[in-house]
């Protein structure tokens, strides 16, 4: 029994020694060591969310494509359903044309056909002279000459007729037979087109999935873009009002000019009045000469502001197109709920436009070029005043142009930025304006 009193107070004593043992002190190079670990996984968590926010950018601008290349598809297919559903009304009338002549062919030919078998029926086998000379007398034989050349200019008639009726009935069933390969064609197109769409919306599908896991990155990168879009729109908005005030500054300095001139024009007339001496009765007065009148600068300016207005205006729905060649919008002005993304809405000043063949921008009308500005997440960009409107081009990379140059319509601009975040992707911002009120673009340009 004291043996095992004596083991518990001996194992409760080693307990206690050990708890209050002294831990040993880590030394700089482990502290240093674990520094450098914590660096490390920090450093390749931000290179891992990085890349995590740009891979999310790229499915998104990818996303923006497609729903591009589906809208422009769809619009294509509509309008070749269109071609098809005429193509159809033709094959349709063409249709109705040759059942009509074969009915009109059949009624000529039966008509043919009676009228040679009642012809035989009264001459019989006598043959056309053994008919005319057994008449019994000269009148009659004259009437039975006179009815046989009657029946055979008729008969050649028909004959032209049936002959006329079979030409347009073989033109007819020849353009029945172009028609119908043409619809084929058309048709086999429409199918193609329908099957790309299909699979557009499936790829779709598939970037939609992705970016809903990605829940986080994609809230990341929409409120970047949401801001980005802002800064821009303070920016424009900014410098346009700068402008509106110099222009306001230049005119109300022209119309004091004008006024000075004015005002010293009418003290020298006056002093040349008060030094001329009174003339002679008998003499004419001699006139003192007015000098020129130059053209005041504010009314040259405001005039010139109001043509370029007006021709501007009157171009609505013709001006060129901010890119050449083929293109796609990805996104539109405005607004609007996007087609995939619950939840999401977004808001657009102008309108996007990926350039799938030519790279370069260019000027829609003439102008001037009133500003050149560089802004994160647009690149560089051009802005145009036209008279009291502007066009803006931005996320521009090389310009050629620069502030107060005259632009003409179709000049180019500069090149559009191949972004490797946009899954290099030459996408040009484009808004139209007049002065700070935003416009639709896609009602003013082709």
């Amino acid at each position: 029994m004291w043996k095992n009193i004596l083991a518990i107070i001996a194992l409760s004593l080693a307990l206690c020694s050990d708890s209050y043992a002294v831990k040993p002190k880590r030394d700089a190079a482990k502290i240093r060591k674990e520094q450098q670990a914590t660096k490390k996984q920090i450093k390749e968590t931000t290179q891992k969310i990085n890349v995590n926010t740009r891979e999310t950018k790229k499915q998104l601008s990818r996303l923006n494509s497609l729903n591009g290349e589906i809208e422009a598809k769809g619009a294509e297919i509509s309008k070749m359903q269109v071609g098809v559903d005429s193509i159809n009304r033709r094959l349709n009338t063409i249709n109705d044309s040759i059942n009509a002549l074969n009915s009109h062919m059949a009624s000529l030919r039966d008509s043919y056909v009676k009228s040679l078998r009642k012809m035989q029926g009264t001459s019989g086998a006598m043959g056309s002279l053994a008919f005319i000379f057994s008449s019994d007398s000269f009148s009659e034989a004259y009437r039975k000459l006179r009815y046989m050349q009657q029946f055979d200019k008729w008969r050649k008639r028909k004959a032209q007729d049936i002959k006329a009726t079979e030409d347009l009935l073989k033109e007819r069933k020849t353009a029945l037979d172009t028609v119908r390969r043409s619809r084929n064609i058309e048709l086999s197109k429409l199918n193609m087109l329908r099957k790309d769409l299909e699979q557009k919306r499936v790829e779709t599908d598939k970037v939609v999935a992705q970016l809903k896991s990605e829940g986080n990155n994609l809230r990341t990168v929409l409120r970047e873009k949401e801001e980005q879009q802002r800064r821009l729109d303070r920016e424009l908005d900014k410098i346009i009002a700068e402008e509106q005030a110099r222009i306001e500054r230049q005119r109300k300095e022209a119309e004091r000019k004008e006024q000075e001139r004015k005002r010293k024009e009418a003290e020298a007339k006056k002093k040349a009045t008060a030094q001329t001496p009174s003339p002679k009765p008998a003499e004419t007065p001699a006139k003192t000469p007015e000098p020129a009148k130059p053209a005041p600068p504010s009314t040259s300016v405001a005039a010139a502001d109001r043509a370029l207005t007006g021709s501007f205006e009157s171009n609505q729905g013709k001006l060129l197109f901010p890119v050449a060649g083929k293109y796609r919008i990805v996104r539109g002005f405005g607004r609007q709920k996007h087609p995939q993304l619950a939840h999401v809405e977004t808001e657009n000043s102008g309108i996007d436009i990926e350039a799938i063949s030519s790279k370069q921008a260019r000027a829609v009308f003439d102008g001037t070029v009133s500003a050149t500005f560089k802004q994160p997440g647009y690149g560089t960009i051009v802005m145009i005043r036209h008279g009291n409107y502007l066009t803006i081009y931005a996320n521009l990379d090389a310009i050629s142009v620069k502030n107060g140059d005259k632009v003409r319509t179709g000049q180019t601009l500069g090149t559009i930025i191949t972004d490797p975040d946009e899954d290099n992707r030459a996408i040009l911002h484009f808004e139209l304006r007049k002065e700070r009120t935003k416009l639709n673009p896609m009602l003013w340009v082709r």
